[in-house]
């Protein structure tokens, strides 16, 4: 931390008398390129009273007290130097030139841009109630909630290579399990405590079987054997059972709890949602307008013939030729 009074080494000579004051306030007209007034310059390079007073705002000049001294004035301007000089030193050794440095100094230069001549316009994006209701209307049917079952399970697995005798144990078993399941209460529509009995898939049958929901018309998403899932599909109230299932890997036994039945979204439920896709729509044809544009003015020339030339870095996609490991480096 500087002391209160602390002079910046590198501007010590300009802190006094009437060299300091000229230095400071002076205007000058050194050639082309120069500000109208300016407080240092390093090379061909000038910090102008404009960009110091930029800096002064940048770092709480607005706060009462601020840079009303000679040593904090001098203690920016030390640091606004150091900086131009690094900057300096940068462009005399060609760092301004690297590939990684002309990336980053693109990327901010087109942020730049976009931030002046396309994110406030598409700030201004709205979306009328009018445009939300048709969009609505023309599209309720995809907003449609589907069908759902939820469905309980008793599966017996049977191991892979199984003989046909350890499959027809399995078989006797399941119709077992059936006749328990059927001799149940009437009000219970799972399978209960049978599923606790005779079911060896541990995520359900500790809760009479019950797997969950299932949604009409993605059966692949559940991972559930195809039996299970043409078997929930073909019960039609809750508490109906399936015959004895023979699957990939075992018998099941499917029985149906409930059924949601499919219905359509209210407009209540969508609109908000409707209303941020409309917008962020508007806001991307904005931008591919803009892009657009920029490179129609940029007018481009494309030469599609050294393109096609450049090779790719890396070899096809599953090509099988092996790559061969990188040679060893010199440690």
């Amino acid at each position: 931390m500087k002391a209160a009074g602390w002079i910046p080494p590198l501007l010590i000579g300009a802190a006094v008398g009437a060299v300091g004051a000229w230095w400071w306030l002076r205007p000058v007209d050194t050639g082309e390129g120069a500000p109208s007034q300016w407080v240092a310059r390093i090379g061909d390079s000038y910090i102008s009273v404009d960009r110091y007073r930029a800096e002064m705002r940048r770092r709480g000049g607005g706060i009462p007290g601020q840079f009303h001294d000679d040593s904090q004035k001098l203690a920016l301007l030390d640091e606004i130097v150091y900086q131009q000089a690094l900057v300096e030193r940068a462009r005399k050794d060609h760092i301004d030139q690297l590939p990684e440095v002309r990336r980053s100094i693109d990327q901010i230069l087109a942020s730049q841009v976009l931030k002046r001549d396309l994110r406030d316009e598409q700030e201004k994006v709205q979306v009328s109630d009018a445009m939300v209701r048709a969009f609505y209307d023309a599209n309720v049917d995809s907003y449609r909630v589907p069908e759902r079952r939820r469905i309980a399970m008793i599966r017996i697995g049977v191991p892979d290579g199984a003989t046909d005798e350890q499959w027809s144990a399995a078989q006797a078993r399941i119709s077992e399990a059936r006749e328990k399941a059927l001799a149940l209460d009437g009000d219970v529509v799972h399978f209960g405590n049978v599923a606790q009995t005779y079911s060896d898939d541990q995520a359900s049958r500790y809760r009479g079987g019950v797997v969950g929901w299932i949604a009409t018309g993605s059966p692949e998403r559940y991972g559930r054997d195809p039996v299970v899932l043409d078997a929930a599909a073909r019960l039609e109230k809750p508490g109906d059972l399936s015959e004895p299932l023979r699957g990939a890997d075992g018998w099941y036994l499917v029985r149906l709890v409930d059924v949601s039945e499919s219905r359509a979204r209210s407009f209540d439920e969508l609109e908000a949602g409707i209303r941020q896709r409309l917008r962020q729509e508007g806001m991307r044809s904005l931008e591919q307008s803009f892009r657009q544009q920029v490179i129609s003015e940029a007018k481009p020339t494309v030469r599609k013939d050294v393109l096609a030339r450049i090779e790719p870095l890396s070899p096809p996609a599953g090509d099988p030729t092996p790559t061969p490991p990188p040679l060893p480096t010199k440690g």
